[in-house]
């Protein structure tokens, strides 16, 4: 059974600039998937999909001239951004599905990249493809079994977290047949109480989103007053992101 867990982990600067270089080329290849559909589109359109006319371009763009720095990426990651982004637009497609149409991504929003060869961990560390030495890790979980993907990601407030799937070889636990009327509990969820138990016990709601509420409030009218481009914004914003 495929199990997965989400660690921190703490890249050296040097790892780290290579990490956000890596996460702009996956950004890259979507935004640039993206532009590429919707411009065809509108001015002809042809309707494109990602996965199966635009990912096969990928190594085609590396021996280019202008793109040929994507050489120094994991190709798995950047074909990864087109299947992403292909999902999108099936999810968009599905009316069944309250989708969006997909959005370019931001650089200052979560990044993430997917990699699944040559990807290795330990007690402590993780490996991926294109470092040479390991990525220190906290791992709080034992894992065991086969090591299947490992996803990176950074956050707005720039931490740095890698979701570790594997296989440990079990099956899946059986469904439940049946329930004991004696161990069964009903809640109901509401706003005056936070829950009201079959019982009648009930729960006062302790109002996290009205205190969280005003906190978001005051951190982007901070934010609001500060020059673009300056220390001080820059600081607000990451403020903002941890409210």
């Amino acid at each position: 059974m495929n199990k997965a867990i989400k660690v921190r982990i703490y890249p050296t600067p040097e790892q780290a600039e290579f990490l956000n270089r890596q996460f702009g080329s996956v950004r890259f290849a979507y935004n640039k998937a993206l532009h590429v559909i919707s411009s065809q589109y509108k001015r002809h359109g042809l309707k494109l999909n990602a996965k199966k006319d635009l990912k096969p371009l990928l190594s085609v763009a590396k021996k280019s001239r202008k793109y040929h720095w994507l050489k120094d990426f994991d190709s798995i990651a950047l074909q990864q951004a087109c299947i992403n982004l292909d999902k999108a637009f099936q999810r968009f497609f599905d009316p069944k599905l309250p989708s969006r149409y997909p959005k370019f991504k931001r650089k200052h929003s979560r990044q993430s990249s997917y990699h699944c060869m040559s990807v290795d961990c330990g007690d402590d560390w993780i490996k991926v493809p294109k470092l040479k030495q390991p990525i220190r890790a906290r791992i709080h979980r034992k894992i065991e079994g086969k090591l299947k993907s490992i996803t990176l990601s950074r956050t707005v407030t720039g931490e740095y977290y890698a979701s570790i799937l594997h296989d440990d070889g079990q099956e899946a636990p059986a469904p439940i047949q049946s329930l004991n009327a004696a161990q069964v509990l009903g809640l109901d969820m509401g706003l005056t109480h936070l829950a009201i138990d079959s019982n009648g016990t009930k729960k006062p709601n302790p109002r996290f989103l009205k205190k969280a509420s005003a906190n978001l409030r005051r951190k982007q009218k901070a934010l609001s007053r500060c020059k673009k481009g300056s220390k001080g914004r820059a600081k607000a914003r990451l403020k903002l992101a941890k409210a």
